[in-house]
């Protein structure tokens, strides 16, 4: 651009130049020819004053006044003729060279008004003339002329010098337009560069130092619009990020596509829940079934133009249930689809737990209140023998005591379920406290017939509550000696591993089948409902066990097969003195019950 600015402004002063000096050229032109007319005219007049010593001989005239001329540094050419236009006397030709000039230009002229001129090239000589002749009434006419040679010189002097003049302006304006158009374009380069710099995504160009008129004007525009700009940017990616953040971090999985099926944005969360981690924005919406089923969800969404809201399920490995929630978004000339998954199988297991819960309460609840309810109507119908009222005694005792005992369990488990900490948290001796459970159930190992062994390494401590922990390993010992064989066995063990005190209650019982074993731990979950309540038993003794062991930060597991008998191994934190180091000590004696 600056090329083509100097460029243009030298060829508009160059045409300017060439046509000013044209103008003069012909001015010039001009002047010299009046000149040339005057000095013609001056020499007409000389001659025409003395036309009556002319006329004695024209021929001496001529010559004479010619010698004079050229000592007074005037080449003129001096032509006396008679009317009819005969040459009398020419100081330039000789006499047999003469021809009639009555017909020459001048000649008429003259005639026609006493003076006539021309320029052209002599006939007799033949070099170009300035002629001026005078009409003298009867006596003829008088001509004078010089050689055009003389101005022709003058003007190719002139258009030299003025060339010359020109080319050395021309040169000098050039130089002058660069430098000018160097301090021109300079904020527009700079202007240009800054506009490169933001269309290229660097928003902090801006046009460097100070500059007056238009161009400083727009300078200091393009820097306002340039930190608008990037202050606009900065909050417009200040707000994407956080909306990624928020989008990131939800548990729900968000993805969005075009109207071609290709991903524009999907969450880490949705990467999970579809199980394809390869996909990501810019690939087509493809992968396993889960993902085809949600990619026609969106579909469907936008070619009807409305929100969808279907349930999904995935049996890849592991029965889950997904909430797919997708709607169209339009834009400017294209239409996308949204989409919000959530996983809403733990929330279906939850209500499925709490509908069995429910139930399984209302049973137990209602069992032992209709044989309450049954004792005491045959009571009251009739009178009855002493031996018939002890056996609904018995049978009413019976029952509140189970009905006891199951609002008693349920008690504990509400409030273990609702404490975030336990206040009642102590350091305590594991194998201490595991003893005086044991030792209070000898009695039901008794009538049982089975034998309970401990095997228990002294001094692990642990941080919980000591009736907590008795309640932990009763309810495990309890279940080993009721769900055992006659003349069985139960063990129980406790260890340091790894900073855990590692307690196990073996027994050589019935065991449990696999399928039962992933719902153990559930309320009311009943292995063998028959013989649960043929020993008693509310079915949350393994619930609660459950429960204490995670308000400790600690966990329980179960290995069993059937016949084979049933390990359960409960594993809570050492107590923080007893973290810092472990050392192996001798095994207590074992501890008959």
């Amino acid at each position: 651009m600056r090329k083509r600015l100097v460029m243009t402004t030298t060829l508009i002063i160059a045409a300017g130049f060439l046509a000013a000096f044209f103008l003069v050229a012909l001015v010039v032109q001009q002047q010299y020819r009046q000149e040339f007319s005057k000095r013609l005219d001056a020499a007409l007049a000389v001659m025409e004053a003395q036309s009556d010593d002319i006329l004695e001989d024209p021929q001496r005239f001529a010559e004479l006044l010619n010698g004079y001329l050229e000592d007074s540094g005037e080449d003129m050419r001096v032509t006396v003729l008679d009317p009819d236009g005969n040459v009398l006397g020419d100081s330039e030709t000789e006499e047999g060279e003469r021809e009639n000039h009555l017909d020459r230009p001048e000649i008429q002229q003259a005639l026609r008004t006493g003076r006539g001129y021309d320029i052209r090239e002599s006939d007799s000589v033949g070099i170009p003339y300035f002629y001026a002749a005078v009409y003298l009434p009867g006596q003829g006419y008088l001509r004078a002329a010089m050689p055009f040679s003389v101005l022709n010189e003058v003007l190719s002097q002139m258009w030299l010098s003025m060339l010359a003049c020109m080319a050395l302006g021309i040169a000098a304006v050039y130089i002058a337009c660069s430098i000018n158009a160097r301090k021109l374009m300079e904020p527009l380069a700079k202007l240009t560069s800054a506009a490169r710099r933001i269309a290229g995504g660097d928003y902090s160009g801006r046009v460097e130092g100070k500059y007056k008129g238009e161009v400083g004007e727009l300078a200091f525009s393009f820097n306002v619009m340039a930190k608008n700009t990037q202050q606009a940017m900065q909050n417009l990616q200040a707000k994407q990020q956080q909306l990624e953040g928020v989008l990131q971090g939800m548990d729900d999985g968000v993805i969005a596509v075009d109207e071609r099926g290709r991903v524009l944005f999907l969450n880490q969360k949705a990467r999970v829940l579809l199980g394809c981690r390869d996909l990501r924005a810019g690939l087509p919406m493809e992968g396993n079934l889960l993902v085809r089923r949600i990619a026609r969800v969106m579909e469907d969404a936008m070619r009807r133009g409305e929100p969808l809201h279907e349930d999904v399920t995935s049996s890849n490995g592991e029965e889950r249930q997904y909430t797919v929630y997708a709607a169209p978004v339009s834009g400017q000339k294209r239409v996308t689809a949204l989409a919000v998954i959530a996983d809403v199988t733990r929330m279906r297991r939850l209500e499925q737990m709490r509908s069995e819960f429910v139930a399984n309460v209302t049973h137990e609840l209602k069992t032992p209140l209709t044989s309450i309810r049954g004792s005491i109507e045959l009571l009251k119908s009739a009178d009855r023998d002493e031996e018939t009222r002890r056996y609904f005694y018995d049978v009413l005792d019976i029952e509140a005591e189970r009905l006891h005992h199951l609002i008693d369990d349920m008690l504990t488990l509400s409030q273990i379920e609702n404490a975030k900490e336990d206040p009642t948290l102590v350091q305590c001796d594991a194998a201490e406290e595991i003893q005086k459970a044991v030792a209070r159930l000898a009695r039901v190992a008794e009538s049982n017939q089975v034998a309970v062994r401990c095997s228990l390494e002294p001094g692990i401590t642990v941080e919980c509550s000591p009736q907590r922990l008795q309640q932990v390993i009763g309810n495990l010992v309890e279940n080993a000696i009721k769900y055992n064989v006659p003349h069985g066995a139960v063990t129980v063990t406790a260890v340091r591993q790894r900073q855990m005190a590692v307690i196990r209650v073996a027994d050589t019982g019935i065991g449990i089948a696999p399928e039962h074993i992933p719902r153990l731990f559930e309320r009311f979950y009943r292995v063998d409902t028959s013989r649960s309540r043929e020993i008693g038993g509310t079915g949350l003794g393994l619930s609660i066990v459950k429960h204490i062991a995670a308000l400790y930060r600690g966990d329980v597991s179960v290995e069993s097969a059937p016949g084979r008998g049933s390990t359960f191994t409960l594993r809570l934190p050492l107590a923080a003195s007893e973290k810092s180091f472990e050392k192996p000590q001798e095994k207590s004696p074992d501890v008959p019950a």
